[in-house]
């Protein structure tokens, strides 16, 4: 088995109970009640042109279950969308450019996506013109700033990182249309979608360059009370040579970005995602206190964030390649 370590003045604790989870004060938010979540297996269908939405109609799909789940916790996840934390933040952040979404828009996309999976025609391209416009202006401007020329989308919540088109072009876009056919290709994107709808909420497209992130460089850390409490690998599949050998350097730019940012966090319970790159952590994502968020090499269930850890894997299985 692949060992977890922390660094050298840390011990790995045993698990003492669950997380507890703090509400979110003063937000301005109105949370949802369990009545108003149960509410959803009641059919509602929302109308976009000559089609109506229904997919609520369907109360055990995985959007159905996925949107009755987290709709209460909304104003968490919100706070840690990227429109939600952008300008606070992006000094400390890889480089990008929102594209908002009206409602109108937004609705638009979920009917689109409907519509192909229920295997009707898709509405017209003129209706997606401003859409692709705003991703075409954003996409040129990123692609400076790529080594390869291209950028990546994706929706202020989560990354279409289920999209097959997107898994097949290493989520590389060059084209505002073919920005829009990634972002529909994707269930999570989807999924997100109706929860924004279910919410009343409009939310935003991220237009970044594409850049090449090590999987060595990316680490997830742990926030309670805006100070630092655990770090993980953020990819816990394999050991990775090169952050065996810079543990120490990674851990000690997190530290550093962690203290620079404690004022500005959107939460004080929250997961932040970094990159080490260029001798610096940069904010790559941020995610609520949650289960929705992975545990990385923490467990949501067993672990209680007592003492501070930072775990990466460090040893090979038998006959194993190393991971990078």
């Amino acid at each position: 088995m692949a060992a977890i370590v922390t660094s050298p003045c840390t011990q790995l604790h045993a698990p003492t109970g669950k997380i507890r989870h703090k509400s979110l004060p003063g937000n301005g938010a109105r949370v949802q009640s369990l009545g108003r979540a149960r509410a959803l297996a009641t059919p509602r269908c929302y109308t976009q042109g000559v089609l109506t939405l229904s997919w609520t109609d369907d109360v055990d799909s995985r959007t159905n279950r996925y949107v009755r789940r987290w709709m209460r916790h909304f104003p968490l996840l919100r706070a840690s969308y990227v429109e939600s934390w952008w300008e606070a933040l992006r000094h400390a952040a890889l480089p990008g450019e929102l594209l908002p979404l009206s409602a109108e828009q937004r609705d638009l996309l979920i009917e689109d996506h409907w519509r192909r999976v229920t295997g009707r025609s898709a509405p017209s391209p003129s209706a997606f013109e401003a859409i692709v416009v705003g991703l075409e202006e954003r996409i040129l401007r990123a692609q400076r700033f790529s080594p390869t020329g291209a950028a990546f989308v994706r929706l202020g919540s989560r990354a279409p990182l289920d999209s097959v088109q997107g898994l097949d072009a290493e989520f590389q876009v060059d084209g505002g249309t073919e920005a829009l056919e990634l972002l529909l290709d994707s269930e999570r994107v989807f999924d997100d979608l109706c929860l924004a709808q279910e919410c009343h909420y409009e939310p935003a497209i991220l237009v970044r360059p594409w850049l090449d992130v090590p999987p060595a460089s990316e680490l997830r850390a742990f926030l309670r009370g805006r100070e630092l409490v655990g770090l993980s690998q953020r990819h816990a599949c394999s050991p990775l040579p090169v952050l065996i050998a810079r543990a120490d350097d990674y851990e000690r730019q997190v530290q550093l970005r962690c203290e620079e940012l404690a004022e500005r966090w959107p939460l004080d319970d929250l997961v932040v995602d970094f990159a080490c790159l260029e001798d610096e952590a940069w904010v790559v994502d941020l995610h609520p206190w949650l289960p929705w968020t992975e545990g990385a090499l923490f467990s949501w269930e067993e672990d209680d964030f007592a003492d501070y850890a930072f775990r990466y894997l460090r040893h090979r299985e038998p006959g194993a390649a190393w991971g990078e």
